[in-house]
């Protein structure tokens, strides 16, 4: 049975959570706040879950996934390097090699993008990165 590229997209997502919320570094960073989305309260510093796309990479030789992954890190201290040390820290957990998910297995995991931009607040920063993900299954 082929991997769908949805199921693929929340089954890293899954994993990600549960590795980022289990790394002291980065729950301390972040005070925890981990979110699925923007944060809805305005309390920062919190790292998101921002864009995703997921498409099919199917070869004969079995189901597969490509999925590309925005994740972001949002700080209000007007410091843009604080944004960058917490971003940083939730791809070193991202990239790790013992990274797992469930439903397929994890092939390949590299960072495609990153940037950072003073938001129109003016003494908040996000840095995003884009992390791109092949998937057996």
């Amino acid at each position: 049975m082929s991997l769908r590229p949805t199921a693929a997209a929340l089954a890293l997502q899954a994993a990600l959570t549960e590795a980022f919320a289990a790394d002291a570094t980065l729950a301390g960073l972040v005070r925890g706040r981990i979110h699925d989305g923007p944060a809805r309260a305005t309390v920062v510093p919190y790292l998101a879950f921002a864009g995703m796309r997921s498409r099919d990479f199917s070869s004969g030789d079995g189901g597969g996934a490509r999925v590309f992954l925005t994740l972001e890190a949002v700080t209000g201290d007007g410091d843009r390097t604080r944004a960058l040390v917490i971003l940083d820290a939730a791809l070193a957990v991202a990239t790790d090699p013992a990274l797992a998910i469930t439903g397929g297995r994890l092939v390949l995991l590299t960072v495609t993008a990153t940037e950072v931009e003073r938001l129109k607040a003016g003494d908040r920063w996000r840095a995003r990165a884009t992390i791109e993900a092949l998937v057996d299954g």
